[in-house]
């Protein structure tokens, strides 16, 4: 209550104590002979009370002043401040005025949500303040631009790069690579960025914040599941996942496809595992959370590195999978391609499993691909084969070697005679277009002589093999 008022007392005081300090100064003695005799005491002791208010007043005065302009200047910068990063908030941004910009950009921290419910919101602050901090310093370094931040974990910027997708691209990866810590954590952060053009396009940056906004939300949804995964499990897994790729612990396991004609071992299907603490850690369990974090691609040229290894000094087939956001994946493309043509011999030897295959949304780019890789030598398999290619035109196109037969058909066709037919119709399509059948999931002899009677070239399951490393098959 008193310090509401501290500035009022300090008056009061200041009164009470300059006045008597007045009326000693000599100089007070000049006023002294302009009053007639009998008024002296009376006028001049007035006087001087009046002066010391007059005066106390004046400093009060411009003390407030100072304080009102002290206070504008704190809210002002707190209007267009952000706290937690200490850069300029979306309030300063909408103030820049965009007409001598081309482009601005806005970018995303990719699931950020699963930081806060793991580390709890004060630590998850920590580590967002850390991540804008550093993105500024990449901002200004590479194109001498200033970030803001938007709303939670979206930022932007304006920039007038003619080459933006570049620029963008040379932000992101240096920004990708570095490795952040908190709570006993070591993880890398991964971006989306989208960027929109500001002129003539779009009238306010309000509606090019808004437009570019969308475009980001496009592209989580493309490399995202809709299902829920628990953010403890996602964080840890996520941990895993870096330290198994910086330690060389994501390697391949091989399973054997056996042939129903002459009951050998035919090929071998190469399969994704985390090796931790002497066990396999299955994809189920970190393929998911390794594109959610862009860390699935670095997963698969891995894998394909180590197969090629695997298999340089073997004559044995072997196939690799791939999903179509590898397909569509610029880099990884290029890297198959350059294995394929540096290792004539081992492509020859090779099949490319396509998985996912309800997911493809472009067939063209499929075929195209399809080529490429057939120049070289190698062959093509289609996965769940009955499940997601409904347009059977689209297989002719596309010419595959193999195709393997979704496994929730083959573990339901026993004493299921509208499966048993469905397989026949599978069968027969394949061998009028030469492509061979192969059936998963097969777990029993029962099951292997009833595929071997509806005629399916190769068989793969627990029965025959299941998944072992390298150093535990004999090629």
């Amino acid at each position: 209550m008193i310090s509401k008022f501290k500035d009022e007392l300090i008056l009061l005081l200041s009164i009470l104590i300059i006045i008597p300090i007045l009326t000693s100064i000599n100089i007070f003695e000049l006023l002294y002979a302009f009053s007639r005799e009998y008024e002296r005491y009376q006028v001049d002791e007035l006087l001087i009370i009046v002066l010391a208010i007059l005066v106390c007043l004046s400093v009060y005065s411009f003390k407030k002043t100072f304080d009102l302009k002290k206070t504008k200047n704190v809210l002002f910068n707190y209007s267009e401040k952000d706290m937690l990063t200490s850069l300029k908030n979306r309030n300063a941004f909408f103030k820049i005025p965009e007409e001598n910009k081309k482009y601005l950009v806005l970018i995303n921290i990719i699931d950020f949500t699963i930081f806060n419910k793991h580390l709890g919101f004060k630590k998850a602050d920590q580590l967002l303040k850390k991540a804008a901090i550093t993105l500024n310093k990449i901002l200004e370094k590479e194109i001498g631009e200033e970030l803001y931040r938007i709303y939670g974990d979206e930022f932007a910027f304006y920039c007038d790069c003619e080459n933006i997708e570049k620029v963008l691209e040379s932000i992101k990866n240096r920004f990708e690579k570095r490795l952040f810590g908190i709570e006993g954590y070591k993880f890398y952060i991964h971006l989306n960025l989208a960027y929109s053009s500001t002129s003539p396009k779009y009238l306010t940056s309000c509606e090019a914040l808004l437009s570019t906004r969308k475009s980001i939300v496009k592209s989580i949804k493309e490399y995202s599941k809709d299902n829920e995964i628990s953010c403890n499990n996602s964080l840890d897994m996520l941990n895993t996942i870096r330290i198994s790729l910086e330690n060389s612990q994501v390697i391949p396991v091989y399973q054997g496809i056996y042939d129903n004609n002459s009951n050998t071992t035919y090929k071998y299907e190469t399969l994704a595992r985390i090796k931790k603490d002497g066990k396999l850690i299955s994809p189920y369990e970190f393929i998911d959370i390794s594109k959610r974090f862009k860390l699935y691609h670095k997963i698969t040229h891995r894998i394909i590195e180590n197969a090629f290894d695997d298999f340089k000094d073997s004559q044995c087939e072997f196939s690799i999978n791939l999903s179509y956001i590898d397909i569509v994946n610029e880099n990884t493309c290029n890297f198959i391609f350059s294995m394929l043509k540096k290792n004539p011999q081992i492509a020859k030897r090779l099949t490319i499993e396509f998985l996912e295959t309800e997911n493809i949304s472009d067939y063209d780019l499929l075929i195209e691909f399809t080529k490429k890789i057939k120049e070289y030598g190698t062959k093509v398999a289609l996965d769940d084969f009955g499940a997601g290619y409904s347009n059977w035109n689209n297989i002719i196109k596309l010419k595959p070697n193999y195709i393997k037969i979704d496994g929730s058909i083959i573990q339901n066709l026993i004493g299921n005679d509208k499966n048993i037919n469905f397989i026949k119709l599978i069968v027969e399509f394949s061998k009028m277009n030469e492509i061979k059948t192969i059936a998963e999931y097969v777990d029993s002899q029962e099951l292997a002589n009833l595929i071997k009677e509806l005629k399916i070239d190769y068989s793969q399951g627990f029965l025959f093999a299941q998944p072992q490393e390298r150093a535990l098959i004999k090629l």
